[in-house]
């Protein structure tokens, strides 16, 4: 009995001590990741300012949170930073009363961010106000964007224009809310 009970004596010390070597090992690691990449909410923050920056025109903020190696892609093409400043003043210049809303979605790996938000603005030609649900993929280097990947259905905002979709402003989804994946509109 007394050897079966150093055994296992002599057992639980070893799994105890190899667990605290693992633990003492694993957390330099894990800080040493912890300080190279920003938290979840540090990240979120920056892409929401990056985001409201279309909103509120802050053409000085908006460029300050561009890598000089940035990648913006959307549906159809791909820019990179002097592009996308360009296009964030023709925008301006174009659109009226643009609005942003957040949706509940964000998933970080402290690397690659994905969130979804609408963005929405009238045509200042047309007066027409359209209302689109976009998903985001992007990742940060040095605290600043360097990939930035928009996903939307390029159909919504002419057929808001035009009537045959109701705008549906402050719903997040990828088509309006009102008609989203309901059977009778699914082919």
């Amino acid at each position: 009995m007394t050897k079966i009970l150093s055994t296992t004596w002599l057992t639980s010390r070893l799994a105890g001590f190899v667990s605290v070597v693992l633990w003492a090992l694993t957390v330099p690691l894990a800080s040493m990741a912890a300080d190279a990449l920003p938290n979840k909410d540090e990240s979120k923050a920056l892409l929401q300012r990056f985001v409201r920056c279309w909103e509120t025109g802050d053409a000085k903020t908006f460029a300050s949170l561009l890598h000089p190696e940035l990648s913006f892609g959307y549906p159809g093409g791909r820019m990179g930073r002097t592009e996308l400043i360009k296009l964030f003043s023709q925008y301006q210049s174009e659109k009226k009363d643009l609005k942003v809303y957040f949706g509940d979605v964000f998933i970080s790996d402290g690397k690659k961010h994905c969130f979804n938000y609408q963005f929405a603005a009238t045509d200042r030609k047309s007066g027409k106000r359209f209302a689109v649900g976009t998903g985001v993929m992007c990742e940060l280097s040095g605290g600043l964007i360097i990939g930035f990947r928009e996903y939307w259905d390029t159909r919504v905002a002419e057929a808001q224009k035009s009537g045959e979709l109701p705008l549906d402003e402050g719903i997040v989804t990828p088509w309006p809310g009102s008609v989203w994946l309901r059977k009778e509109t699914i082919n």
